[in-house]
Parts: structure tokens; C-alpha cells; sequence
């Protein structure tokens, strides 16, 4: 079984390899989404640890992993309206322009949005932040002697009581609270992924319900997010097609957020 900083160490690789693939093909969603999901995996399995990590190695490294993740949200906000727009294309063949030159709009705000990153002086924030991070995490003081487990067990406990109750108090209609549960399932998930060897059976329970928490939340923000991005293309643009277009979707995107509440 790998050790914690072993586990800690395979995340912050993926990372490493996830900014190079990134680097690479930044055209690509799937790119910024899996570096986007290797930083919060990492940043999660240390909030996960946290009563175990030194306060202040724990602030370099929520910070710096968090602030890395942030200068990636804009881009990925536009890869999701992206699909959105392209699923309702498909599903409603009609014989029009608009859907070409929406997506051709979209497109060209993702590109602003991805020469953003890649601007120098913000990619070289980006890597600082990354290796900040990755140089705390070689002077943590993970000792092997700890139980581990034992840890990992009442955490799993705590937590899955706290998402629970917050779960079941939550007003869906009220958007940063739905966030900041969907964060803390994200969180539960990704620890009961990478720790399970910890502490099997209650990984696996955490792991079902911080799943299902995430789906229901992850369906409102990712919703309420498309509806920002589709209002203003309809502020935006002149062609009336177009702005019909938008208005159909952003009416779908509107159903969601009901559905849910």
C-alpha cells in the first residue's frame, strides 16, 4: 500500500504531466479540465489531511494550488457552454447559420480566454504557483510512525456528517452556498478515491454520497454559470436568429436550476 506522501507525490505528478499535455494542446477541453481536476485532487487530499499538516505548509499549499486552479475557471466556463451549445445543435437539427456562428463566438471568446493563460507573464504565475506548492510538499513532515488510518477514519466520519447536514439544510435557489457544498463533496470524493486503502467501507460509503451531492450541486452551478455567459452573448449580439437562439437554451439552462431547487 502507498504511503500518504507517496499518494501525495503520484497527484503532484499528474500534475506536473497534465501542465506539459496542457502546454501542449491547450486547444483541447479535455486538457484544461484534467489539469483543472489533478490540482483540486491534490489541494483536496490536503484540506482531507489537514488536522495532520503543519498550519502554515498547509496555508502555502491551499493557496498557491487554489490560486493555480482559479486562472484556469475562465477557460473552462466557456469549454462548458461550448458543449452545452453544441448538444442543443444536436439534438435540434434545424437549418440555420446560427448554430455555426454561435459556436464560432464562443470559440473566439475561448481563444481571448486561452491566450490568457498562456500570456508569459501568466503562465509563469501559473508555474510559480505549481511550484511552491510542489516544493512545500517536499518538506512536509509525514511521518510513517502516525496511524494513518486511524485519522483517515474519523475525518471520513466527520465529514460525511457535516456534508450530510449541510446537504439536507440547503436552499438550492441560493447559488454560493450551493457552490460551497458542491466543493466540500468534491473534496470528500476525491479523498475517498485516493485514501480508500485507509479505511475501505467508509470510503465507500463517503465516496456514494459526496457523488451524489456533487451531481445534484454540479448541475446548479454548472447551470447558473451557463446562464451568466448566455445572458450577456444575448446583450451582445445583434442578429436576431442568434439572439433566439440563445434566448431557446438559456431557457433549458433556466429548467435546470428549477428542476433542482
Amino acid at each position: 500500500m502507498l504511503s500518504i506522501f507517496e499518494i501525495l507525490q503520484q497527484q503532484n505528478t499528474a500534475i506536473k504531466t497534465d501542465l506539459i499535455r496542457f502546454a501542449n494542446n491547450p486547444f483541447d477541453p479535455n486538457r484544461n479540465h484534467d489539469l483543472r481536476v489533478a490540482i483540486r485532487s491534490l489541494r483536496s487530499l490536503y484540506k482531507f489531511l489537514k488536522p495532520q499538516l503543519d498550519p502554515i505548509s498547509f496555508k502555502i499549499l491551499d493557496e498557491n494550488l487554489s490560486n493555480a486552479a482559479k486562472m484556469l475557471n475562465s477557460l473552462r466556463e466557456l469549454d462548458v457552454l461550448f458543449v452545452e451549445i453544441s448538444d442543443y445543435a444536436f439534438n435540434h437539427p434545424l437549418d440555420t447559420p446560427a448554430y455555426f456562428h454561435l459556436l464560432v463566438q464562443v470559440n473566439a471568446k475561448r481563444l481571448v480566454a486561452m491566450r490568457q493563460v498562456l500570456a508569459e507573464n501568466n503562465w509563469k504565475i501559473l508555474v510559480d504557483h505549481l511550484t511552491v506548492a510542489n516544493e512545500q510538499l517536499n518538506q512536509l513532515d509525514l511521518s510513517t510512525n502516525f496511524d494513518w488510518s486511524q485519522l483517515i477514519k474519523h475525518e471520513f466520519q466527520r465529514k460525511t456528517k457535516k456534508l450530510v447536514k449541510s446537504y439536507q439544510a440547503v436552499n438550492f435557489s441560493e447559488y454560493q452556498t450551493v457552490h460551497q457544498i458542491r466543493k466540500k463533496a468534491k473534496t470528500l470524493r476525491y479523498a475517498s478515491t485516493y485514501l480508500i486503502k485507509f479505511a475501505p467501507k467508509k470510503a465507500k460509503k463517503s465516496h456514494r454520497l459526496a457523488e451524489k451531492v456533487q451531481n445534484r450541486c454540479g448541475a446548479i452551478t454548472d447551470a447558473h454559470i451557463n446562464t451568466e455567459l448566455l445572458q450577456k452573448f444575448i446583450q451582445q449580439t445583434h442578429n436576431q436568429s442568434e439572439k433566439g437562439l440563445l434566448k431557446k437554451i438559456l431557457q433549458i439552462q433556466t429548467q435546470v436550476l428549477v428542476q433542482n431547487q
